[in-house]
Protein backbone atom coordinates (compact mmCIF):
# COMPACT_ATOMS: atom_id res chain seq x y z
CA UNK A 1 0.00 0.00 0.00
CA UNK A 2 1.06 3.49 -0.92
CA UNK A 3 1.79 6.19 1.72
CA UNK A 4 -0.46 8.12 3.02
CA UNK A 5 -0.59 11.32 4.95
CA UNK A 6 -2.25 11.39 8.37
CA UNK A 7 -2.71 14.68 10.18
CA UNK A 8 -3.10 14.03 14.44
CA UNK A 9 -4.62 17.66 15.67
CA UNK A 10 -3.74 17.39 19.54
CA UNK A 11 -0.56 16.11 21.25
CA UNK A 12 -1.90 14.69 24.84
CA UNK A 13 -1.79 10.74 24.99
CA UNK A 14 -4.21 9.84 22.59
CA UNK A 15 -2.91 12.05 19.95
CA UNK A 16 0.20 10.55 20.33
CA UNK A 17 -0.26 6.99 20.81
CA UNK A 18 -2.61 7.14 17.31
CA UNK A 19 0.34 9.16 15.72
CA UNK A 20 3.06 6.71 17.20
CA UNK A 21 1.53 3.79 15.39
CA UNK A 22 0.23 4.94 12.37
CA UNK A 23 4.14 5.99 12.01
CA UNK A 24 4.89 2.71 12.82
CA UNK A 25 2.61 1.40 9.91
CA UNK A 26 4.90 3.21 7.15
CA UNK A 27 2.04 6.13 7.03
CA UNK A 28 3.77 9.87 7.06
CA UNK A 29 1.86 11.54 10.02
CA UNK A 30 2.33 15.11 11.02
CA UNK A 31 0.71 16.01 14.72
CA UNK A 32 -0.25 19.50 15.58
CA UNK A 33 -0.87 20.57 19.48
CA UNK A 34 -1.93 24.20 19.82
CA UNK A 35 0.35 24.68 23.30
CA UNK A 36 3.90 24.62 23.64
CA UNK A 37 4.01 21.27 25.57
CA UNK A 38 2.68 17.70 24.68
CA UNK A 39 0.35 15.76 27.12
CA UNK A 40 -3.01 17.47 26.73
CA UNK A 41 -4.29 17.33 30.64
CA UNK A 42 -1.48 14.95 31.59
CA UNK A 43 1.01 18.67 32.25
CA UNK A 44 3.66 18.74 34.64
CA UNK A 45 5.02 21.69 36.52
CA UNK A 46 8.43 22.18 37.58
CA UNK A 47 8.93 24.53 41.13
CA UNK A 48 12.05 24.92 43.50
CA UNK A 49 13.15 21.45 42.93
CA UNK A 50 9.66 20.17 42.94
CA UNK A 51 8.11 18.01 40.51
CA UNK A 52 4.00 18.09 40.37
CA UNK A 53 1.72 16.70 37.52
CA UNK A 54 -0.96 18.34 37.29
CA UNK A 55 -3.39 15.81 35.52
CA UNK A 56 -3.43 12.28 36.34
CA UNK A 57 -1.64 11.20 39.52
CA UNK A 58 -1.80 6.88 39.18
CA UNK A 59 -1.30 4.35 36.65
CA UNK A 60 -3.62 0.97 36.12
CA UNK A 61 -3.20 -1.85 33.46
CA UNK A 62 0.71 -1.24 33.24
CA UNK A 63 0.91 -3.80 30.81
CA UNK A 64 -0.85 -1.54 28.28
CA UNK A 65 1.72 1.38 28.65
CA UNK A 66 4.67 -1.22 28.28
CA UNK A 67 3.27 -2.64 25.64
CA UNK A 68 2.69 0.40 23.31
CA UNK A 69 6.14 1.54 24.39
CA UNK A 70 7.27 -1.84 23.10
CA UNK A 71 5.08 -1.59 19.72
CA UNK A 72 6.71 1.70 19.75
CA UNK A 73 10.17 0.69 19.75
CA UNK A 74 10.58 2.85 22.47
CA UNK A 75 10.81 0.62 25.41
CA UNK A 76 14.27 1.71 26.84
CA UNK A 77 12.73 4.88 26.80
CA UNK A 78 10.06 3.72 29.10
CA UNK A 79 10.36 5.34 32.77
CA UNK A 80 10.37 2.50 36.05
CA UNK A 81 7.18 1.68 36.73
CA UNK A 82 6.18 0.36 40.41
CA UNK A 83 3.39 -1.26 42.58
CA UNK A 84 2.16 0.80 45.36
CA UNK A 85 1.18 -1.40 48.14
CA UNK A 86 -0.86 -0.02 49.98
CA UNK A 87 -2.97 1.22 47.22
CA UNK A 88 -5.02 4.36 49.00
CA UNK A 89 -5.46 5.73 52.43
CA UNK A 90 -9.23 6.57 53.15
CA UNK A 91 -10.25 8.59 56.02
CA UNK A 92 -13.43 9.58 57.19
CA UNK A 93 -15.34 12.57 58.93
CA UNK A 94 -15.89 10.64 62.27
CA UNK A 95 -12.18 9.90 62.41
CA UNK A 96 -12.11 6.35 61.12
CA UNK A 97 -9.80 5.12 58.28
CA UNK A 98 -10.11 2.26 55.72
CA UNK A 99 -6.68 1.17 53.73
CA UNK A 100 -7.58 -0.30 50.44
CA UNK A 101 -4.46 -3.14 49.43
CA UNK A 102 -4.12 -5.22 46.39
CA UNK A 103 -4.18 -8.03 48.66
CA UNK A 104 -7.73 -8.62 49.73
CA UNK A 105 -7.03 -10.75 52.39
CA UNK A 106 -5.16 -7.09 54.36
CA UNK A 107 -8.25 -5.12 52.66
CA UNK A 108 -11.03 -7.19 54.62
CA UNK A 109 -8.84 -7.16 57.50
CA UNK A 110 -8.76 -3.35 57.67
CA UNK A 111 -12.78 -3.27 56.64
CA UNK A 112 -13.37 -5.50 59.19
CA UNK A 113 -11.78 -3.25 61.72
CA UNK A 114 -14.77 -0.59 60.66
CA UNK A 115 -17.44 -3.62 61.54
CA UNK A 116 -17.07 -7.12 61.76
CA UNK A 117 -18.98 -8.24 59.13
CA UNK A 118 -18.10 -5.70 56.76
CA UNK A 119 -14.68 -8.24 56.35
CA UNK A 120 -17.08 -10.60 54.29
CA UNK A 121 -18.47 -7.84 52.37
CA UNK A 122 -15.16 -7.42 50.79
CA UNK A 123 -14.43 -10.30 49.31
CA UNK A 124 -18.61 -10.26 48.01
CA UNK A 125 -18.06 -7.13 46.19
CA UNK A 126 -14.64 -7.85 44.55
CA UNK A 127 -15.94 -11.18 43.66
CA UNK A 128 -19.36 -9.14 41.83
CA UNK A 129 -16.59 -6.72 40.54
CA UNK A 130 -14.84 -9.39 38.76
CA UNK A 131 -17.72 -10.98 37.47
CA UNK A 132 -18.94 -7.32 35.86
CA UNK A 133 -15.01 -7.07 34.53
CA UNK A 134 -15.70 -10.50 32.23
CA UNK A 135 -18.93 -9.84 31.85
CA UNK A 136 -18.98 -6.52 30.58
CA UNK A 137 -15.33 -4.75 30.64
CA UNK A 138 -13.37 -7.13 28.87
CA UNK A 139 -15.46 -6.88 25.89
CA UNK A 140 -16.13 -2.84 26.37
CA UNK A 141 -12.30 -2.56 25.89
CA UNK A 142 -11.03 -5.15 23.18
CA UNK A 143 -12.75 -3.74 19.91
CA UNK A 144 -13.55 -0.09 19.11
CA UNK A 145 -17.40 0.57 20.41
CA UNK A 146 -19.55 0.80 17.27
CA UNK A 147 -22.80 0.03 18.23
CA UNK A 148 -24.59 -2.54 20.52
CA UNK A 149 -24.48 -5.14 18.05
CA UNK A 150 -20.74 -5.52 18.11
CA UNK A 151 -20.78 -5.01 21.87
CA UNK A 152 -23.15 -8.07 22.86
CA UNK A 153 -22.06 -10.01 20.26
CA UNK A 154 -18.72 -9.77 22.43
CA UNK A 155 -20.51 -9.82 25.47
CA UNK A 156 -22.17 -13.45 24.45
CA UNK A 157 -19.46 -15.42 23.65
CA UNK A 158 -18.91 -14.64 27.29
CA UNK A 159 -22.06 -17.07 27.92
CA UNK A 160 -25.93 -16.26 28.78
CA UNK A 161 -24.84 -15.47 32.46
CA UNK A 162 -23.02 -12.37 31.27
CA UNK A 163 -25.69 -11.00 29.00
CA UNK A 164 -27.75 -11.34 31.77
CA UNK A 165 -25.67 -9.93 34.73
CA UNK A 166 -25.35 -6.77 32.79
CA UNK A 167 -28.81 -6.47 32.13
CA UNK A 168 -29.24 -6.40 36.15
CA UNK A 169 -26.46 -3.66 36.85
CA UNK A 170 -28.03 -1.33 38.68
CA UNK A 171 -26.12 2.12 40.05
CA UNK A 172 -22.90 2.04 41.79
CA UNK A 173 -24.63 2.96 44.98
CA UNK A 174 -26.51 0.09 44.78
CA UNK A 175 -24.01 -2.51 44.70
CA UNK A 176 -22.37 -0.73 47.50
CA UNK A 177 -25.47 -0.85 49.58
CA UNK A 178 -25.91 -5.08 48.64
CA UNK A 179 -22.22 -5.35 50.32
CA UNK A 180 -21.66 -3.04 52.89
CA UNK A 181 -23.19 -2.09 55.72
CA UNK A 182 -21.29 0.88 56.82
CA UNK A 183 -21.43 4.54 54.89
CA UNK A 184 -17.52 4.25 55.38
CA UNK A 185 -17.48 1.25 52.85
CA UNK A 186 -20.50 2.82 50.92
CA UNK A 187 -17.86 5.92 49.92
CA UNK A 188 -15.57 3.90 48.98
CA UNK A 189 -16.98 1.71 46.21
CA UNK A 190 -19.04 5.20 45.31
CA UNK A 191 -15.70 6.90 44.86
CA UNK A 192 -14.91 5.31 41.70
CA UNK A 193 -17.59 6.83 39.67
CA UNK A 194 -15.49 10.28 40.10
CA UNK A 195 -13.06 8.19 37.93
CA UNK A 196 -15.59 9.10 35.09
CA UNK A 197 -16.55 12.29 36.83
CA UNK A 198 -19.79 10.96 37.82
CA UNK A 199 -22.30 10.45 40.86
CA UNK A 200 -22.39 6.82 42.54
CA UNK A 201 -26.10 7.69 42.76
CA UNK A 202 -26.33 7.82 38.91
CA UNK A 203 -24.07 5.86 37.32
CA UNK A 204 -24.07 2.54 36.43
CA UNK A 205 -22.39 -0.34 38.47
CA UNK A 206 -20.84 -1.06 35.87
CA UNK A 207 -18.21 1.39 37.34
CA UNK A 208 -17.14 -1.63 40.14
CA UNK A 209 -14.70 -2.94 37.34
CA UNK A 210 -12.38 -0.38 38.57
CA UNK A 211 -11.90 -1.51 41.79
CA UNK A 212 -11.14 -4.99 40.27
CA UNK A 213 -8.58 -3.67 38.01
CA UNK A 214 -6.62 -1.71 40.65
CA UNK A 215 -6.82 -5.07 42.54
CA UNK A 216 -5.73 -7.32 39.56
CA UNK A 217 -3.47 -5.40 37.96
CA UNK A 218 -2.43 -3.07 41.02
CA UNK A 219 -1.82 0.63 41.53
CA UNK A 220 1.61 1.91 39.93
CA UNK A 221 3.70 4.98 40.16
CA UNK A 222 6.07 6.26 37.45
CA UNK A 223 8.75 7.23 38.00
CA UNK A 224 9.16 11.14 37.45
CA UNK A 225 5.34 11.24 37.51
CA UNK A 226 2.71 10.82 34.76
CA UNK A 227 4.64 14.30 32.83
CA UNK A 228 7.76 11.87 32.65
CA UNK A 229 5.73 9.24 30.96
CA UNK A 230 4.45 11.95 28.34
CA UNK A 231 8.15 13.24 27.63
CA UNK A 232 9.09 9.30 26.92
CA UNK A 233 6.42 8.75 24.77
CA UNK A 234 6.82 12.06 22.79
CA UNK A 235 10.45 11.15 22.41
CA UNK A 236 9.32 7.28 21.25
CA UNK A 237 6.77 8.75 18.43
CA UNK A 238 9.36 11.13 17.32
CA UNK A 239 11.96 8.12 17.19
CA UNK A 240 9.26 6.80 14.94
CA UNK A 241 9.27 9.84 12.43
CA UNK A 242 6.58 12.17 13.46
CA UNK A 243 6.89 15.35 12.30
CA UNK A 244 5.64 17.49 15.63
CA UNK A 245 4.82 20.80 15.08
CA UNK A 246 4.32 23.23 18.47
CA UNK A 247 2.29 26.17 19.29
CA UNK A 248 0.27 25.30 15.75
CA UNK A 249 -3.40 25.82 16.41
CA UNK A 250 -5.28 24.54 12.82
CA UNK A 251 -8.58 23.58 11.86
CA UNK A 252 -9.54 20.58 9.57
CA UNK A 253 -11.72 20.65 6.24
CA UNK A 254 -12.85 18.14 4.14
CA UNK A 255 -13.45 18.15 0.51
CA UNK A 256 -13.64 15.17 -2.37
CA UNK A 257 -9.76 14.75 -2.18
CA UNK A 258 -9.11 14.30 1.50
CA UNK A 259 -8.40 16.50 4.28
CA UNK A 260 -7.26 20.24 4.23
CA UNK A 261 -5.31 20.78 8.11
CA UNK A 262 -3.54 23.08 9.21
CA UNK A 263 -3.38 27.56 10.28
CA UNK A 264 -5.14 29.53 8.10
CA UNK A 265 -3.20 29.90 4.77
CA UNK A 266 -0.98 27.57 5.68
CA UNK A 267 -3.32 24.40 5.25
CA UNK A 268 -1.67 20.96 3.96
CA UNK A 269 -3.63 18.21 2.31
CA UNK A 270 -4.20 14.60 4.27
CA UNK A 271 -5.80 11.55 3.49
CA UNK A 272 -7.20 10.90 7.00
CA UNK A 273 -6.90 12.91 9.97
CA UNK A 274 -7.34 12.48 13.95
CA UNK A 275 -8.52 14.74 16.21
CA UNK A 276 -7.93 13.95 20.02
CA UNK A 277 -9.86 16.38 21.15
CA UNK A 278 -13.34 16.36 22.76
CA UNK A 279 -15.91 15.46 20.28
CA UNK A 280 -19.00 16.65 21.78
CA UNK A 281 -19.27 19.86 19.84
CA UNK A 282 -18.03 18.22 16.21
CA UNK A 283 -20.81 15.45 16.41
CA UNK A 284 -23.59 17.90 17.64
CA UNK A 285 -24.14 16.75 20.95
CA UNK A 286 -22.90 20.24 22.61
CA UNK A 287 -25.95 20.87 24.68
CA UNK A 288 -25.13 17.14 26.82
CA UNK A 289 -24.95 17.37 30.38
CA UNK A 290 -21.27 17.32 31.16
CA UNK A 291 -19.09 15.52 34.06
CA UNK A 292 -17.86 16.95 36.83
CA UNK A 293 -14.11 19.69 36.95
CA UNK A 294 -11.84 19.78 39.62
CA UNK A 295 -10.07 22.21 41.09
CA UNK A 296 -6.07 21.50 41.83
CA UNK A 297 -3.41 22.80 44.55
CA UNK A 298 -0.03 22.13 43.95
CA UNK A 299 1.62 22.89 47.68
CA UNK A 300 5.43 22.76 49.14
CA UNK A 301 5.64 21.59 52.89
CA UNK A 302 8.65 21.75 54.61
CA UNK A 303 9.82 18.13 55.63
CA UNK A 304 9.25 14.65 54.70
CA UNK A 305 5.97 14.51 56.74
CA UNK A 306 4.78 10.49 56.93
CA UNK A 307 1.80 11.04 54.42
CA UNK A 308 0.75 7.65 52.35
CA UNK A 309 1.27 8.20 48.48
CA UNK A 310 -2.45 8.29 47.64
CA UNK A 311 -5.08 9.76 50.16
CA UNK A 312 -9.03 10.56 50.15
CA UNK A 313 -10.25 12.85 52.76
CA UNK A 314 -14.00 12.10 52.84
CA UNK A 315 -17.20 14.79 53.77
CA UNK A 316 -19.60 13.83 55.84
CA UNK A 317 -22.66 13.69 53.51
CA UNK A 318 -21.77 11.98 50.11
CA UNK A 319 -25.25 12.14 48.72
CA UNK A 320 -25.36 15.61 49.37
CA UNK A 321 -22.23 16.39 47.68
CA UNK A 322 -22.98 15.38 45.01
CA UNK A 323 -26.24 16.84 44.72
CA UNK A 324 -24.59 20.09 45.05
CA UNK A 325 -22.18 19.39 42.78
CA UNK A 326 -24.86 18.67 39.68
CA UNK A 327 -26.96 21.15 40.71
CA UNK A 328 -24.14 23.92 39.84
CA UNK A 329 -22.85 24.65 43.16
CA UNK A 330 -19.68 24.16 45.16
CA UNK A 331 -19.70 21.58 47.60
CA UNK A 332 -20.39 22.49 51.16
CA UNK A 333 -17.59 19.94 52.50
CA UNK A 334 -16.06 18.43 49.74
CA UNK A 335 -13.90 15.08 49.90
CA UNK A 336 -10.61 16.08 49.26
CA UNK A 337 -7.99 13.60 47.45
CA UNK A 338 -4.07 13.95 47.50
CA UNK A 339 -1.38 12.23 46.29
CA UNK A 340 2.03 12.71 47.91
CA UNK A 341 4.73 11.06 44.93
CA UNK A 342 7.92 11.54 47.41
CA UNK A 343 6.34 9.01 49.48
CA UNK A 344 7.48 6.40 46.85
CA UNK A 345 9.86 8.05 44.48
CA UNK A 346 12.54 10.61 45.77
CA UNK A 347 13.63 12.29 42.38
CA UNK A 348 10.27 14.50 42.75
CA UNK A 349 11.24 16.26 45.80
CA UNK A 350 14.04 17.54 47.30
CA UNK A 351 15.36 15.62 50.44
CA UNK A 352 13.87 18.44 52.77
CA UNK A 353 10.60 19.19 51.03
CA UNK A 354 7.53 16.85 50.00
CA UNK A 355 5.04 18.26 47.06
CA UNK A 356 1.10 17.62 47.32
CA UNK A 357 -1.17 17.11 44.18
CA UNK A 358 -4.10 18.28 46.38
CA UNK A 359 -8.27 17.72 44.29
CA UNK A 360 -11.28 18.62 45.08
CA UNK A 361 -14.56 17.44 42.40
CA UNK A 362 -15.96 20.86 41.23
CA UNK A 363 -19.15 21.72 38.74
CA UNK A 364 -18.32 21.93 34.99
CA UNK A 365 -18.82 25.68 33.84
CA UNK A 366 -21.53 26.54 31.80
CA UNK A 367 -21.30 26.34 27.83
CA UNK A 368 -23.80 29.34 26.93
CA UNK A 369 -20.74 31.88 26.11
CA UNK A 370 -22.28 34.92 28.68
CA UNK A 371 -23.19 32.49 31.32
CA UNK A 372 -19.37 30.83 31.21
CA UNK A 373 -17.82 34.17 31.29
CA UNK A 374 -19.75 34.83 34.68
CA UNK A 375 -19.04 31.49 36.17
CA UNK A 376 -15.53 31.65 34.50
CA UNK A 377 -14.92 35.72 36.42
CA UNK A 378 -16.68 34.23 40.08
CA UNK A 379 -13.50 32.05 39.90
CA UNK A 380 -11.19 33.81 41.33
CA UNK A 381 -13.35 34.41 44.68
CA UNK A 382 -14.36 30.84 44.86
CA UNK A 383 -10.93 29.48 44.63
CA UNK A 384 -10.20 30.73 47.78
CA UNK A 385 -13.48 29.30 49.50
CA UNK A 386 -12.55 26.06 48.17
CA UNK A 387 -8.78 26.38 49.01
CA UNK A 388 -9.71 27.05 52.72
CA UNK A 389 -11.77 23.89 52.87
CA UNK A 390 -9.02 21.86 51.56
CA UNK A 391 -6.47 22.99 54.26
CA UNK A 392 -9.07 22.77 56.82
CA UNK A 393 -10.02 19.25 55.93
CA UNK A 394 -5.89 18.60 55.41
CA UNK A 395 -5.29 19.99 58.91
CA UNK A 396 -8.17 18.66 60.46
CA UNK A 397 -6.68 14.94 59.76
CA UNK A 398 -3.00 15.86 59.39
CA UNK A 399 -2.22 18.49 62.03
CA UNK A 400 1.88 18.49 61.20
CA UNK A 401 0.99 20.32 58.32
CA UNK A 402 0.33 23.17 60.68
CA UNK A 403 2.30 25.90 59.49
CA UNK A 404 4.55 24.19 56.82
CA UNK A 405 2.07 23.92 53.55
CA UNK A 406 2.91 26.86 50.80
CA UNK A 407 1.08 27.06 47.85
CA UNK A 408 3.24 26.83 44.74
CA UNK A 409 0.20 26.09 42.28
CA UNK A 410 -3.16 25.39 40.72
CA UNK A 411 -5.63 24.66 38.67
CA UNK A 412 -8.96 25.56 38.03
CA UNK A 413 -11.73 24.63 35.78
CA UNK A 414 -11.15 28.00 33.66
CA UNK A 415 -7.62 26.27 33.27
CA UNK A 416 -8.91 23.01 31.92
CA UNK A 417 -11.44 24.71 30.17
CA UNK A 418 -8.13 27.07 28.21
CA UNK A 419 -6.83 23.47 27.17
CA UNK A 420 -10.34 22.81 25.43
CA UNK A 421 -12.30 20.46 28.01
CA UNK A 422 -15.57 21.52 27.45
CA UNK A 423 -16.59 23.65 30.47
CA UNK A 424 -13.78 22.75 31.99
CA UNK A 425 -15.02 19.30 32.70
CA UNK A 426 -12.33 16.78 32.74
CA UNK A 427 -14.18 14.25 31.54
CA UNK A 428 -16.20 15.55 28.55
CA UNK A 429 -19.08 13.62 28.34
CA UNK A 430 -21.14 12.60 31.87
CA UNK A 431 -21.75 8.51 31.71
CA UNK A 432 -25.04 8.72 34.15
CA UNK A 433 -27.96 5.59 33.63
CA UNK A 434 -27.69 2.14 33.07
CA UNK A 435 -26.61 2.77 29.78
CA UNK A 436 -24.54 5.71 29.92
CA UNK A 437 -21.21 4.13 29.13
CA UNK A 438 -22.80 3.10 25.61
CA UNK A 439 -23.60 6.68 25.22
CA UNK A 440 -20.19 7.50 24.91
CA UNK A 441 -18.91 10.08 21.53
CA UNK A 442 -17.29 6.98 19.79
CA UNK A 443 -13.90 7.22 18.18
CA UNK A 444 -15.70 7.22 14.09
CA UNK A 445 -16.23 10.63 13.02
CA UNK A 446 -19.41 12.05 10.77
CA UNK A 447 -17.33 11.73 7.80
CA UNK A 448 -15.06 9.48 5.90
CA UNK A 449 -11.25 9.30 7.29
CA UNK A 450 -12.08 11.41 10.64
CA UNK A 451 -11.72 9.55 13.96
CA UNK A 452 -11.12 11.14 17.80
CA UNK A 453 -9.34 9.89 20.45
CA UNK A 454 -9.02 10.92 24.13
CA UNK A 455 -10.90 10.76 27.14
CA UNK A 456 -13.81 12.18 25.54
CA UNK A 457 -14.32 9.12 23.61
CA UNK A 458 -14.42 5.45 23.97
CA UNK A 459 -13.60 3.85 26.28
CA UNK A 460 -12.98 6.69 28.17
CA UNK A 461 -10.20 8.80 31.11
CA UNK A 462 -7.30 7.42 32.40
CA UNK A 463 -3.87 6.97 31.07
CA UNK A 464 -4.18 3.13 29.81
CA UNK A 465 -7.66 4.04 28.26
CA UNK A 466 -6.60 7.02 26.28
CA UNK A 467 -3.48 4.86 25.04
CA UNK A 468 -6.33 2.24 24.13
CA UNK A 469 -8.87 4.81 22.58
CA UNK A 470 -5.24 6.13 20.07
CA UNK A 471 -4.53 2.85 19.44
CA UNK A 472 -8.17 1.93 17.91
CA UNK A 473 -8.12 5.15 16.60
CA UNK A 474 -5.04 4.13 14.81
CA UNK A 475 -6.29 0.46 13.76
CA UNK A 476 -9.70 2.58 11.89
CA UNK A 477 -7.25 5.07 10.43
CA UNK A 478 -5.30 2.19 8.67
CA UNK A 479 -8.45 -0.01 7.70
CA UNK A 480 -10.03 3.38 6.25
CA UNK A 481 -6.84 4.33 4.22
CA UNK A 482 -6.73 0.65 2.70
CA UNK A 483 -10.45 0.98 1.73
CA UNK A 484 -10.15 4.02 0.19
CA UNK A 485 -6.43 3.42 -1.34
Amino acid sequence: MKTMRVAVVGGGIGGLTAAGLLAKEGHDVTLFEGSPTLGGKAQCVRVDGLRLDTGPTLLTLPDVVKGLFERLGGADLLPPISELEPQCTYRFADGCGFVAYRDLERTAQSAGELRPGERRGVFGFYEEAEAIWRAAGEPYLEAPFEGMAGFMARVARRGVTAMARGMKLATLDELARAHFKTDHLQQFVGRFATYAGASPYEASAAYALIPHIERAYGVHHVRGGIGALVDALGAAVKRQGVKVHLNVRVGYTRDARGYLVGPPGGEERFDSVVVNADPLDKLGRGNEPLSLSGYVLLLEVDGRPALPHHTVLFGQDYRREFDELFGGQLADDPTVYFCNPSATDPTVAPPDKTGLFVMVNVPALPREPAAYERAAAAWESQAERVKTQMFDKLLAHYPELRGRMRVVGQRTPVDLAALGAPGGSIYGFLPHGKFGPFRRPRIRGGTPGLFFAGGGTHPGGGVPLVMLSGRFAAEMVSEHLRRSA
